[in-house]
């Protein structure tokens, strides 16, 4: 093989059985563990057009559920309810108390992240920011329109 990179799996198995080498072994398999967690949320990590459509996915999904729920009298998922979930207002959330930390971290540990990734997670975060602005905007001049002067 040469000096061809090896992937960190083969590279742990190739060591010895030590204490210290099961404990390295033991965290490569949680941080991997974590990298395909990270993965699977990582909607909000994608430029902009891709993070809103895949958020609109997973909302229809939510709320796909939660109209399930609310028909077999259960109460409703946090998420779920279309009726109270602000779109804008969940992946403010979702960004500011899932994705931040876990990239955060994941960029402590990849310096990479922090330079390619971290950069989106902030851009998408100030474009449901605008929306929020945008939509609560269109709602106080809606509701002044339908004030009469007398």
């Amino acid at each position: 093989r040469g000096n061809a990179p090896q992937p960190i799996l083969s590279i742990l198995a190739q060591t010895p059985a030590t204490d210290e080498h099961r404990e390295c072994n033991q965290l490569a398999n949680l941080f991997i563990k974590f990298l395909l967690h990270a993965a699977d949320i990582s909607n909000p990590v994608k430029t902009e057009d891709l993070a809103i459509y895949w958020a609109d996915c997973a909302l229809s999904e939510f709320f796909a559920q939660g109209d399930e729920e609310k028909k077999m009298g259960l109460s409703i998922s946090p998420l779920c309810d279309r009726d109270t979930v602000k779109r804008h207002d969940s992946q403010i959330g979702f960004i500011k108390f899932v994705i931040q930390p876990t990239f955060e971290l994941i960029g402590e540990i990849i310096p990479r992240v922090k330079e390619d990734i971290m950069p989106a997670v902030d851009n998408n975060l100030e474009y449901w920011k605008r929306e929020k602005l945008r939509l609560s905007t269109s709602d106080i001049k809606e509701s002044l329109s339908g004030i009469e002067e007398e």
